[in-house]
């Protein structure tokens, strides 16, 4: 019996269409944004990569709010303007008790290492940077320790573009086929259409034998241009009209 198969591990839907995405790899978690198309005001959404829920829906009151970075159990926010992606604004919020940390109008958010954010000041034009402790507000202008960034473990498929396996030879796809090894196996996507529609399809491989084959995302209207992203042992997949995301397992 083949024990190499492809499993879903949970899958979540949501009422308005995703606008980003940010991973907490070394807890295991997923900040969702998504906007209300009337109103514009975003909403957030945090849960682990088993599919449980740590914080749902959770509305701000403005809509130049938008996800910058999740860490443990904080999320960290960044205002933008209408005609400029960086505004001065940063508002943390603890997600298990849904309350604000903090916001501070006067900073802007220049990068986001472990436990701290560093930040400008809007009204000092000298370049000083200030540090701002992620769990408690407290702002400093020195960082005693050498700052280090979150650990990042999201990887992407690439386009193949040599000969094809054998085991592939038959498969009837539409454009082109992306491949991402994993682990000692080998991961291959690609486009299928069926009556106008396309469906976006997984297999599994080894370099001489196809283990497991599934259709993911079926009756596309058209083509998704990254077909998914995988964390760890994860594989995260975005629907077509980006208000579902589902996870699967190998």
């Amino acid at each position: 019996m083949n024990k190499y198969t492809i499993n879903k591990a949970f899958e979540r839907n949501f009422p308005f269409p995703i606008w980003k995405i940010e991973v907490d790899c070394a807890h295991t978690q997923i900040a969702v944004e998504i906007r209300n198309p009337e109103s514009t005001l975003p909403s957030f959404s945090v849960f682990s990569f088993s599919g449980d829920a740590k914080l749902d829906l959770y509305e701000v009151d403005s809509r130049e709010w938008t996800l910058e970075e999740i860490q443990g159990d904080y999320l960290i926010l960044k205002r933008f303007g209408d005609y400029s992606p960086i505004q001065a604004g940063i508002q943390v919020i603890h997600i298990p008790t849904k309350a604000t940390i903090f916001t501070y109008m006067e900073y802007v958010i220049k990068d986001v290492y472990k436990n701290t954010i560093l930040a400008t000041h809007r009204s000092i034009l000298t370049g000083i940077n200030f540090y701002i402790d992620i769990a408690t507000g407290e702002i400093t202008n020195k960082f005693d320790c050498v700052p280090q960034f979150p650990i990042r473990d999201i990887h992407y498929p690439i386009h193949f573009q040599g000969k094809l396996p054998s085991f592939l030879s038959d498969i009837s796809y539409i454009d082109q086929i992306w491949l991402q090894p994993y682990r000692d196996l080998f991961l291959w996507s690609y486009h299928t259409t069926n009556s106008n529609k396309y469906n976006l399809n997984l297999s599994l491989s080894s370099k001489n034998e196809l283990f497991d084959s599934k259709m993911i995302i079926e009756d596309m209207d058209k083509l998704i241009p990254q077909p998914y992203f995988t964390v760890k042992e994860h594989i995260f997949f975005l629907s077509s009209n980006k208000m579902k995301i589902s996870s699967y397992l190998v």
